[in-house]
């Protein structure tokens, strides 16, 4: 509790303390998470883009150029695949999370946010817990249709533990996608530089073909890189050769992402016109 005495009015401040605060921060989070998949329901093309985007790496990876690949490595190429198309389909949902994000701040959303008595900052955590729920549903439909290629996973609880942690990548990466978007603004400009980050990544990964394949100077970057070791990470869960390495890799990678670009983006948001 504070005074405040501006010219003749003397003001008495409240201050709810660091609980009351934290309280009202995660309601509000939870009001703008109910908003955004709100309006998933009501526009389900992001739900399907996803979905689509991850369907047709599988047909076209592993029709097209499995045979080739999965000959030349020694492998079954589908079981090697599905895994690195889930990780890929869990960050599809930060570029939703930029696109997203810069078209409310193109369009006055955030400046209606602003005029309510609520935590800044749930709007983007509310954002990027909106997107990490969807990549679920995304992550699900995708293994589905892989299983009805003829892809198996080894147990259901290994499964379960390969979405959940194409999930929590997928989540940090959303964070770095929201910063992108409160820096730029711009939609087009938020799109291209997306594709920037994602698509060196995707290629240049072990999504699509093991590293020892790859040209020698470029296979340290492609092992150790986070793409591909979260996808080294789904892929021992799920085919039930768990990687205990690449799981804490991918998990570090994930906290790196976290501890950067939440901070990050909640300052430029603030800093957005």
């Amino acid at each position: 509790m504070s005074v405040q005495t501006t010219g003749r009015t003397t003001e008495l401040v409240v201050d709810p303390g660091p609980v009351l605060r934290l309280r009202r921060a995660a309601m509000d989070t939870e009001s703008v998470l109910w908003r955004d998949l709100l309006r998933t329901a009501r526009q389900p093309d992001v739900l399907v883009f996803a979905v689509v985007m991850g369907v047709f790496f599988l047909v076209l990876f592993n029709y097209v150029f499995g045979g080739s690949i999965g000959a030349g490595a020694g492998i079954d190429y589908l079981q090697f695949l599905v895994p690195g198309v889930l990780v890929i389909t869990a960050l599809q949902g930060a570029q939703q999370t930029s696109m997203s994000l810069a078209a409310d701040l193109t369009e006055g959303v955030v400046e209606r946010f602003r005029s309510l008595p609520i935590s800044q900052a749930a709007v983007i955590a509310g954002k990027t817990l909106a997107d990490g729920l969807r990549n679920i549903i995304g992550l699900v439909l995708v293994a589905l249709v892989a299983l009805l290629m003829g892809y198996r996973f080894a147990s259901f609880g290994g499964a379960v533990a390969a979405l959940a942690l194409a999930t929590v990548v997928g989540y940090g990466f959303s964070w770095m996608g929201a910063a992108i978007a409160a820096k730029v603004r711009k939609p087009d400009a938020v799109g291209m530089l997306s594709m920037f980050w994602l698509f060196p990544l995707m290629l240049a990964s072990t999504a699509f073909t093991p590293a020892d394949t790859m040209p020698g100077w470029l296979q340290p970057f492609a092992t150790y890189q986070p793409m591909s070791a979260a996808a080294d990470a789904v892929r021992g869960l799920a085919n039930g050769d768990v990687d205990v390495a690449s799981i804490w890799l991918a998990l570090g990678w994930t906290l790196l992402l976290l501890v950067i670009f939440v901070p990050l983006s909640a300052r430029y948001y603030r800093k957005a016109p």
